[in-house]
C-alpha cells in the first residue's frame, strides 16, 4: 500500500497505517487483521484496506475482504468470479499482476476524493527512490 500510495503522490494525511487491535472510526473488535486505512474527505472516514499476494490458485483469498468488511482489495491476481462478486459488494479493487493493474489505484482515489498525481512514463526510477524511503524507515 505504501507503493501505491508513494507511486501516485498521495499525501501521508490520507492513509493511515495502525498496529493490531487498533480502533478507527470506532469499530471494535474485527481490527486485528486490518493494518492500513485511506482516508476520505468525501464522507471523514478512514476506509479499510486488504492485500493478499496470493495468487489466483486461491479463490478464497477475496473471502478476508468480506469477513473484514474491507472497502479496498489490492490482490496480485483475482478470478473473473472475485472481481464480480467484489464490484456487487461495492468494494473497489486492484489485480496488480494484470498489465499496469496498479493504475486502477487511481479510481480508488478518485471515488474517495484522495488528491494525487497521474503516474506519467516508466515507474522504475520512483519505485526505486519509493523502496529506498519505505526500506531505511526505523
Amino acid at each position: 500500500m505504501l507503493t501505491l500510495c508513494g507511486l501516485f503522490n498521495v499525501d501521508k494525511k490520507y492513509y493511515k497505517i495502525e498496529a493490531s487491535n487498533s480502533r478507527v472510526n470506532g469499530d471494535i473488535g474485527f481490527e486485528r487483521e486490518i493494518d492500513f486505512y485511506l482516508y476520505s474527505p468525501i464522507d471523514g472516514k478512514y476506509h479499510k484496506c486488504e492485500v493478499k499476494l496470493i495468487g489466483k490458485g486461491n479463490p478464497e483469498s477475496a473471502d478476508a475482504v468480506i469477513a473484514r468488511s474491507s472497502d479496498v482489495f489490492i490482490a496480485d491476481k483475482l478470478s473473473e468470479l472475485n472481481k464480480r462478486q467484489l464490484d456487487s459488494l461495492g468494494v473497489q479493487w486492484v489485480e496488480l499482476r494484470s498489465k499496469e493493474g496498479y493504475k486502477r489505484f487511481s479510481l480508488i482515489l478518485s471515488k474517495l476524493g484522495i488528491p494525487y498525481d497521474k503516474i506519467i512514463g516508466d515507474i522504475d526510477f520512483k519505485l526505486e527512490a519509493i523502496f529506498k524511503d519505505i526500506f531505511t524507515k526505523e
